[in-house]
């Protein structure tokens, strides 16, 4: 069956703009804790824990936003997943991907040798040719997981490993018939398991391991089954939202009370709640309904659209912003300020001229070799 995504989805750019501020504060907050800043001294708890803590929650947010969005996108293009037609789907994803993870790579390459001491390898178990490698084949969280901890501009690249894994196989699930949703189903399951039994491996294993990622992602592709196979009104579909803003809140604004509780189990309502507001931006969509507030948001919603291209340069941006901050001698209450609100512009602006001169256009051109989009409205990016 299938169903036509007309243009984009403003609540779900809404979900993934606030999900890569979160990424970039989180990011700035490990060097300038924002708690110490003088806005975050005047700012309630949750708040400042939301954005100095909360990027690895950002992370599984996308994964099951990309799950959402992928296989909504494989309904309206092939008719159903067992339709799927792996080399379309497979040439789709290398246009999404390579043309900026190549650039990326070029110039983290470049200044690994020539740059800053900020943008070296240091550890003696990792080289550029090692980095590089495990990148390219989906494997650099292990890679870090061997190696230890790389420089923050290559450290993005965990999350993406995990991803392009998970899709390199998603084909196969599709055509093999009706077993993918109960491995899907315990991939969900196990994630929580996988980090219980890994709370007492080293830190890095914790964060970056495939399992908990997978199960984000699965998490994702159910809820875009689902939103094929059920249709709710707009009161119920603005309920979903209402009820997944609500799970996800037990996880992102947790201090503490939830976590001694149920420990890793807290994921899954972070994970459910984003896959509850995916299906409610869905379903209001779909009724031609507001999906988010337009007032003074557009900038966030611009950056859900531009989330990748974020993700990928944004560490060109903080490290440079961290060391011109901490070089002054006794840098004013107000300058940590002062690094928050310029460093997400300057990553948004970057971003956005980045997609239009080089990403977004490689990325129609790689399309063009399978994809006619003949009889198919405009889809939204994934």
């Amino acid at each position: 069956m299938r169903h036509a995504l007309n243009g984009r989805n403003a609540g779900i750019d809404l979900l993934r703009g606030l999900s890569i501020l979160l990424v970039v504060t989180h990011h700035i907050s490990l060097r300038i804790p924002f708690g110490q800043t003088l806005l975050g001294q005047h700012l309630p708890d949750f708040l400042v824990r939301l954005f100095s803590f909360d990027g690895g929650d950002a992370v599984v947010m996308f994964f099951v936003i990309s799950g959402f969005l992928i296989t909504r996108r494989c309904a309206e293009q092939f008719g159903s997943l067992k339709e799927i037609d792996w080399r379309a789907f497979y040439i789709h994803r290398a246009g999404r991907i390579i043309p900026c993870l190549l650039a990326l790579l070029a110039v983290s390459s470049f200044l690994a040798f020539y740059g800053p001491e900020v943008f070296h390898f240091w550890r003696p178990d990792q080289s550029v040719g090692g980095a590089v490698a495990s990148v390219l084949t989906f494997s650099f969280n292990w890679y870090e997981g061997r190696t230890g901890w790389a420089p923050a501009n290559w450290d993005v690249l965990w999350s993406l490993s995990i991803e392009e894994a998970f899709y390199f196989a998603f084909p196969l699930l599709c055509i093999i018939g009706p077993w993918p949703r109960c491995l899907l189903l315990l991939l969900v399951l196990i994630g929580p398991l996988d980090h219980h039994l890994l709370q007492h491996a080293a830190e890095i294993w914790q964060e970056k391991a495939y399992l908990p990622g997978f199960g984000a992602i699965a998490t994702g592709v159910l809820a875009a089954m689902l939103s094929w196979q059920v249709r709710l009104n707009a009161k119920l579909a603005r309920l979903s939202v209402l009820i997944g803003l609500t799970l996800a809140a037990i996880e992102l604004f947790d201090n503490g009370f939830f976590w001694r509780r149920l420990n890793d189990w807290t994921i899954w309502a972070l994970s459910f709640g984003t896959a509850a507001m995916l299906l409610g931006f869905d379903m209001l969509g779909r009724n031609r309904q507001p999906t988010a507030p337009r007032y003074g948001l557009g900038w966030l919603q611009q950056g859900g659209r531009l989330s990748y291209e974020i993700y990928l340069t944004h560490m060109f941006f903080v490290l440079p912003a961290v060391a011109i901050y901490q070089h002054l001698a006794n840098p004013p209450i107000w300058s940590g300020v002062l690094v928050y609100a310029c460093v997400p512009p300057l990553c948004w602006y970057a971003a956005a001229l980045l997609a239009r001169i080089w990403s977004r256009p490689m990325a129609r051109r790689i399309d063009g070799i399978i994809f006619t989009h003949q009889g198919t409205g405009k889809i939204q990016e994934s």
